[in-house]
């Protein structure tokens, strides 16, 4: 927990995107009852970096979730993307990122 630019450096904010991306997919799983193969496009990933306001890399630290999508869907992994820094997070997060995806019909 903590700040980038501060307590955590891009690498380790990279990590922090990873494991958030690795939680929005695990509930994606749980909304689809398993079954991943109906993930069509990721359309959007929106991170939100806690970040001094010094701090420069937001997009760079994003990269750690985007990257995760391009390895788990391939080309359904490709998306637009925004990257912001926010001067807190709850529970002082270091990462937060949210998903937009287009679902096949059960």
């Amino acid at each position: 927990m903590g700040k980038l630019g501060q307590a955590f450096d891009v690498n380790e904010g990279q990590q922090a995107a990873r494991m958030c991306g690795l939680n929005l997919i695990s509930q994606l799983k749980v909304a689809l009852n398993g079954d991943l193969d109906r993930v069509v496009k990721t359309i959007r990933l929106a991170g939100y970096v806690n970040s001094n306001p010094e701090f420069y890399g937001q997009s760079q630290v994003m990269n750690g979730a985007s990257d995760l999508f391009m390895e788990v869907f391939g080309e359904r992994g490709k998306h637009t993307r925004m990257a912001v820094g926010v001067s807190a997070l709850p529970y002082n997060v270091a990462v937060e990122v949210e998903g937009v995806f287009e679902i096949a019909e059960a």
